[in-house]
This record gives C-alpha cells, sequence and structure tokens, in this order.
C-alpha cells in the first residue's frame, strides 16, 4: 500500500515534520541530481539529491509541515531560491521558490529505510557548471547542462591519459599551488596545499586500504590519505546514517587533508573557530563543521583515532579542472557504508558506477 505521508528530520532531530502525499500522487517521485556551482558551494556537496514536493494543485500550498518547535534557518542564494537548514546539526532540510511557491526537499532527511520505494533517481542537472561532469560520472544517467530537458544534453569530456604528472604538486612562479576552498556566502574560505616533498618521498601503505572508510583509518597507517606517488589526497564518497542526516544528502563526499595542509586565507593553520564556522558532535570526540550563515557542510575530524587529518567536504573545492578536483584528489572507487544507505536503489547505482570508472 503506498503511503500517505512521508517523515522527516535531521541529525539532532531539531527539525521534524511530515510531507503529505496526495491521494494522486504517482510514484516513487522523481529524484534529481544538482550540479550547479550555487547548491555545491552553500550545501558542500559534490552534489545534492532532492525532490519536488508534491500539491493537490497548481496553486495549492505545498504539503510540508514542520512540526518541531525549532524552525530551520533561511539561506537565499538568490531572489529566486531559499534554502532551509539545521541551525544546530547544520543538515540541509528544504528548498523553496518565493515566485511560485515550490518545495524541494533534500532526499536525505527522510526517514525510514527503503527511500528507494518512493524516490527514483531521474536525472542529472546543471551539469555544466562541475567543468568535469562531476558525480554524474559515476551515477548513469541523463546529464543535462541547465534545466532538464529544457537544456542540452551533457557531454562528459575525455578521460587523461594514466601516469600524466598532476599539477597540484607543482611550483607555479617559484610559490606553491593553492587549491581554494569556500562555501557559498564565503563566511568560510580557505585553501588546501599539495603534499610536501618528504611526504612524496616517504613509503605509504595507503594501496592496502583503498577501500575502507576513513573512519575506519588510524594513526598506525601513517600516509593512507596519499595516491598517486603521494602526490595527491585520497578522497572517497560516503552513504553512512550519520553522514545522511548531518547533510540532509545521500551521499557526501570527503576529501582526506593532514590539518597542516589546510590554511587560512591569511596563511594561518585551520581554526575550527574561524569565520561562520559552526560545530555538532553526536559523539565524544567527533565533529562536523558548518557554515552558520549558508549551511554548508565544511569538515569531519575526530579526537586520536587519525591524528589530524581532517574530511574536508569535497563540494566547497575551486579546481580548475572541475568539480572531482582531480589534479588533486583520487577518487576511492567503493562507497563507505554502502550497506547503511537509505536509498539502496540510488547508492547501488552510484557503487556500480564507481567500479566501471576505476575500471577504465
Amino acid at each position: 500500500m503506498a503511503p500517505s505521508s512521508l517523515s522527516f528530520s535531521c541529525a539532532c532531530r531539531a527539525i521534524t515534520g511530515t510531507i503529505t502525499l496526495p491521494p494522486s500522487t504517482p510514484l516513487p517521485l522523481a529524484l534529481e541530481i544538482c550540479h550547479c556551482s550555487s547548491c555545491r558551494h552553500s550545501s558542500g556537496q559534490l552534489a545534492i539529491s532532492g525532490f519536488a514536493c508534491p500539491r493537490s494543485s497548481s496553486d495549492g500550498p505545498p504539503p510540508l509541515n514542520i512540526t518541531s518547535k525549532t524552525q530551520p534557518v533561511a539561506y537565499n542564494t538568490s531572489e529566486y531560491l531559499v534554502r532551509y537548514f539545521c541551525a544546530s546539526c547544520g543538515a540541509s532540510v528544504y528548498m523553496y521558490v518565493p515566485e511560485t511557491g515550490d518545495m524541494e526537499v533534500c532526499s536525505g532527511v527522510l526517514e525510514g529505510e527503503g527511500t528507494e520505494e518512493v524516490l527514483k533517481f531521474k536525472q542529472h542537472i546543471f551539469v555544466e557548471d562541475s567543468g568535469d561532469g562531476g558525480m554524474s560520472a559515476w551515477v548513469e544517467g541523463p546529464r543535462w547542462k541547465g534545466w532538464g530537458e529544457k537544456s542540452e544534453v551533457f557531454e562528459m569530456p575525455g578521460v587523461k591519459e594514466a601516469g600524466e604528472k598532476p599539477r597540484a604538486a607543482e611550483k607555479e612562479g617559484g610559490g606553491e599551488r593553492r587549491l581554494q576552498a569556500h562555501c557559498h556566502c564565503r563566511g568560510v574560505e580557505f585553501y588546501v596545499t599539495p603534499p610536501d616533498e618528504e611526504e612524496q618521498g616517504s613509503s605509504s601503505v595507503a594501496n592496502d586500504n583503498k577501500n575502507e572508510s576513513s573512519q575506519s583509518q588510524t594513526s598506525n597507517n601513517e600516509k593512507w590519505w596519499l595516491r598517486a606517488s603521494n602526490t595527491k589526497y585520497l578522497a572517497g564518497l560516503c552513504a553512512c546514517n550519520s553522514c545522511r542526516l548531518a547533510t540532509g544528502f545521500d551521499i557526501q563526499a570527503w576529501a582526506f587533508v593532514p590539518k597542516t595542509h589546510i590554511r587560512q586565507v591569511d596563511g594561518k593553520e585551520v581554526d575550527f573557530k574561524m569565520g561562520t564556522l559552526k560545530t555538532y558532535s553526536h559523539t565524544p570526540g567527533t565533529y562536523r563543521d558548518f557554515c552558520g550563515k549558508c549551511g554548508a557542510t565544511v569538515f569531519w575530524r575526530c579526537e586520536g583515532r587519525r591524528g589530524d587529518v581532517i574530511d574536508i567536504s569535497a563540494g566547497l573545492l575551486d579546481a580548475a579542472e572541475g568539480a572531482r578536483a582531480e589534479e588533486w584528489l583520487e577518487w576511492r572507487t567503493k562507497v563507505s557504508f554502502e550497506e547503511c544507505a537509505a536509498n539502496k536503489g540510488l547508492v547501488a547505482k552510484l557503487s556500480e558506477g564507481l567500479k566501471k570508472w576505476g575500471d577504465s
């Protein structure tokens, strides 16, 4: 029997609510993955996943009801779109279009297992903004340059030759290369520096742990975060419940970088109280940092277990080559915590695509 309503919540449950489905609602609902620059930098994600909140009529009110006492924080990415996120844990909850009254719900906040029964991936939109295709390289489906079928098909760029030396480890004009990163409102800005010569010359055990979760790594694996002869940082995708509920999206992309290689714009080592950063901690010794103004996920970090390696939310990165930042990062070809996925269909599609991408 088709559900008459859907429940949603953020990680800390400060925001909870329901979505009433009109009797005529066809299921599953269409799930879209957006790759636009605004979505990436206001969420911190490599791409965001969401679905249109169904309405009983074109002029009827959207059936989204916040049942908690706490209301989400509003952030205007433009005059056309308002985003709402939790002020406590940073989870993106929904987006609102003032002109039409339409609402787009972030897919990761849906409660219960088996969300693939009510949501089915339909298409990638605004892929052109990613430069390199972003996450659409791993999730097979229609890729549009702009807003769906109203725009043109996005053609994936060619793959670079294997063994090509990454510019990330090169010097330009006598200075060190920097990978800039920022949230949408720029309340949080920093940059990443490449592995230094000492790291590039050291041995790494990273390949022995290629498909393990970053959260399972320990300080005993001194160089697990390095790849490509220690000239790139490891990056990976996570489908765990913690990441899903704290971000509001089914798939979280992380880049794993030592704290000493993350710098504030003034050149000082990263400070987790800089700018508009806020911190959420659900488990003692484990922290998630997000922008308190626009809601972007920024860092995940923990005490002791992994030393000073920090997870950077990959959607914040501004690499010239594209959203995947492949001159700086090498992507793990397995999804961490795939077994925990709420939308198992979507994550299985991602897992299959990653494997094919790795094989090629």
